[in-house]
């Protein structure tokens, strides 16, 4: 049984796919300028603001990452419960308890970075060197943080009605 509706959980899956592939393409544009530059330090020809260039790209694949680490329930976890205990109701609860811790945290992050963003192009930032508008890096702030407080939120109504299935199915006799 699907959780969330069948549309809405593939436009979902569409999305952190989507933010994977531009993690990777983002990431080998990075190393193409690092390279760049190396050969041309190289040569005694540096390219002038290649370094504050490097800031926007690593902003994206940093926030992004968050949000496909959400997607594929991949980031780091530390399992103490499960290390210690062989009751795997108190597993799944203790982690049904950190799902919601982290999506209080996620929302209560999300709401920042909006105020974030709203102050920032209140202001028009603009880089140092480029003088690029800054708010090119903080939409990735507000998107990857938005993304990575759908995909918790999303990971927790999961893991509850999981739970609650298992609960019913006769899990409850262990």
């Amino acid at each position: 049984m699907k959780v969330l509706g069948e549309k809405i959980e593939r436009f979902l899956d569409i999305v952190g796919n989507v933010c994977e592939v531009i993690c990777s393409i983002l990431a080998l544009f990075m190393v193409f300028l690092v390279t760049l530059q190396v050969i041309l330090r190289f040569f005694n020809m540096p390219l002038f603001g290649i370094e504050e260039l490097l800031t926007f790209p690593t902003i994206w694949v940093y926030f992004l990452g968050g949000a496909c680490a959400a997607y594929t329930n991949s980031h780091i976890e530390c399992g103490l419960v499960k290390a210690v205990s062989k009751n795997k109701h108190a597993v799944q609860i203790t982690e049904i308890i950190c799902n919601i811790g982290a999506s209080a945290l996620a929302i209560y992050v999300f709401d920042w970075a909006v105020q974030y963003s709203i102050h920032s192009l209140e202001i028009g930032k603009k880089s140092a060197v480029l003088g690029i508008p800054m708010p090119i890096g903080e939409l990735a702030i507000l998107t990857g943080l938005t993304l990575m407080c759908v995909y918790t939120l999303v990971g927790t109504v999961k893991n509850i009605v999981k739970f609650k299935e298992k609960w019913e199915e006769g899990g409850n006799r262990s």
